[in-house]
């Protein structure tokens, strides 16, 4: 990995040298960051300042222009963009002294990011001028501290000026909240916390003892499994629920029987071929055949199928398709969209493509990209979850509709995994499938169509942003600026030997003969949704409603103290 390092110079340095050039590596790395941060200030106050009413109000807004530019230019999600376009902001327009101190490498981007959350609360221009004065004063102390020890100095300050604006926990600042997923969590299980109003909380505990009852006594389960498998059961079948699937053993049982969970999972299957001896890599395979004598079981992917509908419009992201769920990939698969039964799922029914009893599947992968471990997916399809094969290249000709098929849009969302637009990883299922060259000049085909983000879908009709499809999956995006930007579809990665090369059809020549041949992409469908309030808006009552409930948390905590003797 140091092969591009002048290994043979660092080698010939005394070890006081080598400190030293550590040190000013460090002090470049926070002037490097420092320039970044003010790259992406300036970006944002091109788009942003003085943006008028009516421009704030849309959704596609300065700040999202200017978001776009930083998520591609930076390959990062949207969201990130936004914490880094924050941070800049804050260093540009509240914090100026601080600002000084990274561009002289006295403090690191760590302690930064850092800072500028630990004084978002801030609105007084006089309380943010002496804390900004009070950090740079010591902030060069506070990179030598824990990351603990940093927020309480930053928060010191904070309390003395402005006490109000002191940043609680996030969890104990939310009145009702849930969340999922966990950056420890191990593969195949996904944590989740949060709060309920108390009535709320008796009547889900009630619920799920309920359905944990009506297990025979010999089923094996702990009581918090139990009510884990009830949580899980109802998310999949819904209030209809009356019992969970017993899993004592015994087929007399009254509770026996097929789990309701993985009939709520539609698996995709796509062969997994191994390279054979002095091959370099595996071969192409169709998605979904049959496995051979030299190729491993039949890979699976596995998804719920109780999820909302996902829209997919051409310029009016508003306007919904056919449902989509969460879909699977695994090591050699593609995974699974339910929006309509595929030729065979039943439960049990052998599919070409799918894992015989016998095998150990391999591990599956989501389209948010959590893994499925082979022996979750071997219980998934031995529940009854829908196993089918993924259509090939050759039985996906354009279509002559707007709307793709079930199993044109199930390729789709596979082959890409993600958003299409650079950096951003919000999962193809909840996407929009857009016609990248708008229909009808645009065939419905697997070489036109792509999943986008409601937001870039957004970008992509009115901000200017041009997409062109490339044979292997590639999306090509062309800036307004004139910068260009590749997005690699996600089974590239994963996938290699799986064949998705696709040709690109022509643009086609329409003529409109009457109103059911009209254009979907007309002046009725480019109406840009706008939002009520404007973005600004919504920061200024966020930061107002937690500096109301800070407010009311500090007089509870002195009305509760004892007096002063």
């Amino acid at each position: 990995m140091f092969e591009g390092w002048d290994r043979p110079g660092l080698a010939g340095l005394s070890d006081e040298a080598l400190v030293c050039a550590l040190t000013a590596a460090t002090q470049d790395e926070a002037k490097v960051a420092a320039r970044r941060w003010a790259l992406i200030g300036e970006v944002i106050a091109r788009q942003c300042d003085g943006e008028d009413d009516d421009h704030a109000h849309q959704v596609i807004d300065g700040w999202a222009w200017a978001q776009a530019a930083v998520a591609a230019a930076c390959n990062l999600n949207p969201h990130a963009a936004s914490k880094q376009m924050r941070i800049a902001q804050a260093l540009r327009d509240r914090l100026p002294r601080t600002a000084a101190l990274l561009a002289d490498g006295v403090v690191s981007a760590t302690v930064i990011d850092a800072i500028t959350w630990r004084t978002h609360l801030v609105e007084d221009p006089d309380a943010l001028g002496l804390i900004d004065t009070a950090i740079a004063a010591e902030a060069g102390e506070y990179g030598t501290h824990s990351e603990k020890a940093l927020i309480g100095a930053v928060d010191l300050w904070v309390e003395k000026f402005d006490p109000d604006a002191v940043v609680r926990s996030r969890r104990a600042a939310k009145d009702l909240y849930v969340e999922f997923g966990d950056k420890d969590d191990p593969n195949g299980v996904a944590s989740f916390w949060g709060r309920l109003r108390i009535t709320d909380t008796k009547i889900l505990e009630q619920r799920l003892n309920a359905l944990a009852d009506t297990v025979c006594s010999n089923d094996p389960r702990r009581r918090g499994e139990l009510r884990a498998a009830a949580l899980a059961a109802l998310g999949a079948v819904g209030p209809a629920l009356e019992r969970l699937a017993c899993e004592c053993g015994d087929p007399g049982c009254a509770g026996s029987g097929k789990d309701p969970r993985a009939g709520a999972v539609a698996i995709y299957a796509l062969t997994d071929h191994s390279p054979a001896a002095g091959e370099d890599a595996p071969r192409q395979t169709r998605p979904g055949a049959a496995g051979t004598p030299d190729s491993e079981p039949a890979a699976t992917g596995a998804a719920p199928e109780n999820q909302e509908q996902t829209p997919a419009a051409e310029s009016e992201p508003a306007e919904p398709s056919e449902p989509a769920a969460p879909a699977a990939h695994t090591e050699s698969a593609a995974s699974s969209e339910p929006a309509e039964p595929a030729a065979s799922t039943e439960p049990a029914a052998p599919v070409a493509g799918a894992p015989p009893a016998a095998c150990n599947p391999s591990p599956a992968v989501m389209l948010d990209g959590a893994i499925i471990p082979a022996h979750l997916l071997a219980e998934l399809v031995a529940g009854g979850a829908k196993v089918q094969p993924l259509a090939e290249i050759a039985a996906l000709p354009a279509e002559p509709r707007y709307r793709p098929s079930t199993a044109l849009t199930a390729f789709v969302r596979m082959r890409a995994m993600t958003c299409s637009f650079p950096g951003c990883s919000r999962a193809a299922h909840r996407c929009d499938l857009d016609h990248l060259l708008p229909w009808p000049a645009g065939a419905t085909h697997p070489g036109n169509l792509g999943p986008l983000c409601r937001l870039h879908h957004l970008l992509k009709t009115f901000a200017g942003w041009t997409p062109t499809a490339k044979p292997d999956g590639t999306i090509h995006w062309t800036a307004p600026t004139g910068h260009t930007y590749n997005k690699a579809p996600g089974a590239a990665i994963l996938f290699p030997h799986w064949n998705i090369q696709t040709p690109i059809p022509r643009k086609r020549a329409i003529t409109l003969i009457n109103d059911t041949d009209r254009d979907t992409t007309g002046p009725r469908r480019k109406a840009m949704p706008v939002r009520t309030r404007t973005r600004a808006q919504d920061r200024a009552q966020r930061i107002k409603a937690e500096r109301a409930r800070n407010a009311t948390a500090r007089a509870l905590t002195h009305s509760d103290s004892d007096p002063p003797f």
